[in-house]
């Protein structure tokens, strides 16, 4: 009867239980319908939080600019030492199971976790701009400034070193290129900030020139490794020739000797005519010239040009011409004779278009023959200088082409002045043609030929010296 009592009571226990979990059905599958929905909610929520996160513009952007600017570590030498300490002392733990080496060696190797983070996560961003100065003329020197930027909000850098690399870049693929290293120390880049640094160089020789990538790099904070990322911030500049002095003779290889009362009266000549333009001022203008409004505006003295009915128009031929190949002289010696001819053709542009009496045509009989005309302001003469930077002797001779286009200009001139690498009757010889029409071009009445590499410039140029 106990034993039956007892089941009884089991029994209506179940069923009391299966009762109340009857009645509680209804309620509990509505409370678990809702947990449901909100946990969907909640999982649409993130997966469209971890979306906006992933495919945002600026964290695109900016994986984008990791990814396109990766930073290589490496280890230094003082890196590779205390790795080999750190072998040594996870060695020594292993064999003599002393905990104290182990928790010594995990320290080191905090700090080398520590070292590489910090000195990858320095470099991320840092991007470099380079101002050169409009014109830059070999054998000179010029001031290059390098600036670096570091975007980060939060992160500086410490220690950045910028190095660049210029490179000589002559057209002619038998020439030697020449390049020079330069490195700059950049202490520290707050985040949202720019510093800047100048260095000041020289290019002994004209002609085309650029700059490789620019390395950036650091040690900080350890020294333990070096992190580097390459910056793509090539550029290139043409070093115009170098200007030398003329001596006084130079002006009868064009118009003859010129009397005493002839130089008198160019000299006496005051601002009469019509004026055409501004240009900086220069010792011996006269204070009258000066144009005062432009001056306070430009913070710089600018003097007035006028166009004047006496002046003088100088026509120069320009013939690079490559040696025979039964010739002795060699490329070096060329290619000095091609330099002094070329940097003589400048320095009579650069005279021409620093006086206010004169304008000069120049013929380009190179590779790529072309013709200057009427040269007379400085910003003509930027041009034709960085056209003289460029100009290099080609396999074929381009003589005739340079002068069918004068030709084309001037229907018939009184003097012509040739300045040549070559002798007179090697391009002459027995008269030259014109390579469009087949006729004998001759529409000047005196020629001058000058042969430098026979030393016929001498008198009447003289180079700037070297470095």
């Amino acid at each position: 009867m106990i034993r039956h009592e007892r089941s009884m009571m089991f029994t209506d226990k179940k069923a009391d239980d299966s009762v109340s979990n009857t009645d509680a059905t209804a309620p509990l599958s509505s409370e678990q319908d809702a947990r449901t929905a909100e946990a969907a909610a909640t999982g649409a929520e993130r997966l469209r939080g971890w979306s906006s996160w992933i495919l945002s513009p600026w964290r695109a952007i900016r994986l984008a600019r990791r990814f396109a600017t990766p930073v290589t570590t490496r280890l230094t030498r003082e890196g590779w030492q205390f790795a080999f300490m750190i072998c040594f002392i996870v060695l020594g733990a292993v064999l003599r199971d002393v905990n104290l080496l182990v928790i010594l060696a995990g320290t080191l190797l905090a700090l080398m976790l520590v070292q590489w983070r910090v000195c990858a996560k320095t470099l991320y961003g840092l991007h470099p701009f380079r101002r050169l100065p409009k014109s830059i003329q070999a054998r000179k020197e010029f001031e290059v400034e390098l600036e670096v930027t570091n975007p980060k909000r939060w992160l500086g850098a410490w220690l950045v070193q910028v190095q660049e690399r210029i490179v000589f870049a002559p057209k002619s693929s038998t020439a030697k290129q020449v390049s020079q290293t330069i490195a700059l120390l950049f202490p520290i880049l707050p985040p949202h900030a720019q510093r800047s640094q100048k260095y000041r160089c020289t290019v002994q020789r004209r002609g085309n020139y650029r700059f490789l990538d620019t390395e950036i790099s650091t040690r900080f904070p350890l020294g333990l490794m070096r992190s580097f990322l390459q910056s793509s911030s090539t550029a290139s500049f043409i070093a115009q020739p170098a200007i030398g002095r003329l001596l006084p003779g130079w002006l009868e290889l064009f118009e003859g000797k010129i009397t005493g009362v002839q130089q008198r009266k160019s000299r006496s000549i005051s601002d009469e005519g019509e004026f055409f333009g501004l240009r900086a001022y220069q010792p011996g203008d006269s204070p009258r010239w000066i144009h005062w409004r432009s001056s306070a505006r430009l913070g710089e003295l600018m003097v007035k040009q006028f166009q004047r009915s006496d002046s003088r128009e100088f026509i120069l031929v320009l013939d690079l011409c490559l040696p025979p190949s039964s010739s002795r002289m060699t490329r070096e010696e060329f290619e000095s004779t091609e330099d002094l001819a070329v940097e003589f053709a400048a320095s009579v542009a650069n005279q021409i278009a620093s006086s206010n009496n004169a304008v000069l045509t120049l013929a380009i009989a190179d590779s790529d023959p072309t013709i200057a005309i009427r040269i007379q302001t400085r910003a003509q003469n930027t041009a034709l200088l960085d056209r003289l930077g460029t100009a290099r002797a080609g396999e074929t001779d381009g003589l005739p082409l340079a002068l069918e286009m004068l030709e084309g200009e001037y229907r018939r001139v009184e003097n012509l002045l040739v300045v040549s690498t070559r002798p007179k009757h090697q391009a002459m010889a027995p008269s030259i043609r014109s390579p469009s029409q087949d006729r004998n071009i001759l529409f000047w009445k005196n020629l001058i030929w000058l042969n430098v590499a026979n030393e016929e410039i001498t008198p009447y140029f003289q180079p700037s010296n070297p470095g």
